[in-house]
This record gives C-alpha cells, sequence and structure tokens, in this order.
C-alpha cells in the first residue's frame, strides 16, 4: 500500500497546475484572396472615391478585378515585397507585407499610385497620386478583413475636386480565398 502511495505523488508532483498552458505559435499558410470592397469614408474628395471603388454606390460591395495574394505568416516574419493589382484604374503596384503588433494581424504598406484617374464622367482628366498602407485580419487560411487607408495629394486637372489637405480615404474590404 505504501509503494503504490509514493508512486501516486511522484507522478501527481509532475502533473499540470493548471497555470502550465502550451500555447501553438500562430500559423497561417498563405493564400490566393478574392478582394471585395464593402464600405468606402471618403469625407474629403467629393465622394469620388466611393465611385470609383463602389460603383454601385454606398450600401453596395464591389469585387476587385485581381486575385490579391497574401505570403504565410512565417515569411510576414521578414516582410515580403511584391507586386499586386487592385482594379482599374489602378495600376499595379510594390507593397511590402510584414507582421502586424499582434498574431493574426499583417500590415501592407509602400503602395503608390501616380495618376490615378477619378472619374471621367465627373472630373474629366482628373488625375491623384496617392500611397496606400492597408491593415489585414487574417480570420482563417481563407478568410480576411481589412482596412486601407488611400492618403491623395497632387490633384491635377481642371474638373478636379477641391481636396482638403492631408486628405485620407477609407476602404474597408473582405477576402475569400479562391
Amino acid at each position: 500500500m505504501f509503494r503504490p502511495m509514493i508512486t501516486a505523488m511522484a507522478l501527481s508532483a509532475c502533473a499540470p497546475t493548471g497555470t502550465d498552458t502550451y500555447e501553438q505559435p500562430y500559423d497561417f499558410a498563405g493564400n490566393t484572396f478574392t478582394m471585395t470592397s464593402t464600405g468606402v469614408d471618403d469625407q474629403c474628395a467629393d465622394g469620388s472615391f466611393t465611385t470609383l471603388l463602389l460603383p454601385e454606390g454606398d450600401g453596395s460591395t464591389n469585387d476587385w478585378e485581381y486575385p490579391i495574394e497574401i505570403p504565410s505568416w512565417t515569411d510576414m516574419a521578414a516582410g515580403v515585397t511584391y507586386e499586386i493589382q487592385l482594379q482599374e484604374p489602378f495600376n499595379a503596384m510594390e507593397v511590402t507585407v510584414t507582421q502586424g503588433d499582434a498574431d493574426g494581424v499583417a500590415v501592407m504598406t509602400g503602395a503608390q499610385q501616380d495618376d490615378v484617374v477619378l472619374n471621367e464622367e465627373l472630373h474629366g482628366d482628373c488625375t491623384v497620386d496617392m500611397t496606400i498602407d492597408a491593415t489585414l485580419v487574417l480570420n482563417s487560411d481563407t478568410d480576411l478583413s481589412g482596412s486601407a487607408a488611400l492618403s491623395i495629394d497632387d490633384p491635377q486637372g481642371e474638373l478636379c475636386p477641391q481636396l482638403v489637405e492631408g486628405c485620407q480615404v477609407l476602404l474597408d474590404f473582405t477576402g475569400t480565398a479562391q
């Protein structure tokens, strides 16, 4: 009887106490996503970007013309620089994707667009330059959500809307793996 009791006590000393936990490291395999614009906050460019990014207007959604590749979480640790294409009238652009401050949050920086035609119907040949930064929430290997800040400057053309200095348009979007 004494021997089983010693064995039981020795084994219980090695058992977890409830505070010992093992957290599995965050993992995202990377994937190619179909992106969809879900909302635009255009308080400084006369609503031009709402028309550009949500052609059917507020409350609608709009699928981007080209799929977007999002690298793996592991690759993002060192930063991944590559080219993406959004939708017309945007051109292909180079971006860098890195891990954000929390597991499952990625940051996309470095996107630059020059001479983007706003809306020929409303603004003729008006073009603007912009930089784009985005935050991606990697909900799973097949689902993400995000927001992008489009900093707009240097309007060129007679019919350009009056831009507020420091004009920034906010875009909400989702992504579904292909």
